[in-house]
């Protein structure tokens, strides 16, 4: 019985693992601030 609740623990452990990896990768993805100074520059000489 004891080695049914360590594989479940190992497991349930690996899986938020993964889960949470993923949510940090693709938030990292999606949030990425070079995107944002490389598509919207501003130009200073506009601004003058």
């Amino acid at each position: 019985m004891t080695a049914l609740w360590l594989t479940t623990t190992i497991g349930f452990v690996l899986c938020l693992g993964l889960v949470g990896g993923m949510v940090f990768h693709f938030l990292g993805r999606a949030l990425n601030s070079e995107d944002a100074v490389r598509i919207d520059k501003i130009d200073s000489d506009e601004e003058d």
